[in-house]
């Protein structure tokens, strides 16, 4: 990978496993100083190779969903499609949004407790912007699954961090809300900083990160690739199957590409959502060509979409 040699690529890979490692352990695995350890990620975060760190949560637990939500849009100025995406970037509970190329033009992800409280959203945004939609299509998630990156080295690991839909009542009081806000996008943020935001001391931060690791409501802390830096395109395989009990294949299979972060199994249009981190069209046209020959009667039909530019990347929008 241009301007990134072995132990870039290589530190890039150990964050990915777990984001909140400490340099000096980090440095341990990778037999250098500390020092060169904290330089490397410096350089890698003003470099822009990486846009930053973020935990990963399951808020099914919590008492949401995750709905996402393509857009086909009409004819119209370039300034109208910037409104209508900085209205939608704006709004609470937003965990994701990018304009793509393909069927539809842009994607976002929001957070809802059920589908009325998905129409709160919906209603006024309709209001404003309904006559520039021509088309909208919702997705509901049922599991989703957060994949270790690979595309840069692969060590070995194959991590899938996931979950399934299963809306839970955890309960939040003030002090876990302030420390999952903290971390939610700025995973490598030290304890005594977590704890200062929280208004408690770095002791007490710790015991209740590490409780709400252990009832499974934080689940990892991953990186956040700048995958145009990086010269990987960012391409989105929306997949409509005609045996649904083949997913978990489907998945199994693009994980072993070491090309695919997140997959996600969905109740709508499409039952299963691929994002794969290419080098050129011709890698792309390889996997599918793959991905056809083992898979093509399991599915009735496959869109795909490259996104042109992520926007918002918050896994938990508290």
């Amino acid at each position: 990978m241009q301007d990134l040699d072995l132990l870039d690529r290589r530190i890039l890979y150990e964050l990915d496993l777990n984001a909140r490692i400490p340099a000096s352990m980090l440095a341990k695995k990778l037999r250098k100083s500390k020092e060169t350890v904290n330089f490397r990620i410096n350089r890698l975060l003003e470099n822009k190779f990486l846009k930053g760190f973020y935990a990963v949560f399951n808020t099914s637990k919590l008492g949401f969903f995750y709905y996402k939500i393509y857009l086909k849009l009409n004819s119209m100025p370039p300034a109208k499609e910037k409104e209508i995406l900085e209205y939608i970037a704006r709004q609470p509970r937003i965990a994701y949004l990018a304009s793509m190329e393909g069927y539809y033009d842009a994607v976002f992800l929001i957070m809802a407790r059920s589908p009325l409280d998905l129409m709160e959203f919906l209603r006024p945004f309709m209001n404003l912007y309904g006559m520039h939609i021509k088309e909208r299509e919702i997705s509901t998630f049922l599991s989703t699954h957060r994949l270790n990156q690979k595309f840069l080295y692969d060590g070995g690991a194959q991590k899938d961090w996931h979950y399934a839909y299963e809306i839970g009542n955890y309960k939040l009081d003030a002090i876990d809300s302030k420390i999952l806000k903290s971390i939610s996008s700025s995973a490598r943020l030290p304890i005594v900083e977590i704890a200062k935001q929280a208004g408690i001391d770095a002791k007490t931060a710790q015991y209740r990160l590490k409780r709400l690791e252990k009832d499974n409501i934080m689940l990892t802390y991953v990186t956040a690739p700048n995958f145009e830096k990086l010269g990987l395109q960012f391409v989105q395989l929306n997949i409509s199957l005609s045996d649904p009990t083949a997913s978990r294949q489907i998945i199994s299979h693009f994980n072993s590409t070491n090309r695919c972060l997140f997959a996600i199994e969905s109740m709508g249009k499409y039952d299963l959502t691929i994002e794969l981190h290419v080098q050129s069209n011709a890698q792309l046209q390889q996997m599918l060509d793959s991905f056809k020959e083992k898979f093509s009667s399991k599915c009735s039909g496959c869109d795909i979409s490259t996104i042109t530019k992520e926007y918002v990347v918050v896994w938990g929008p508290f």
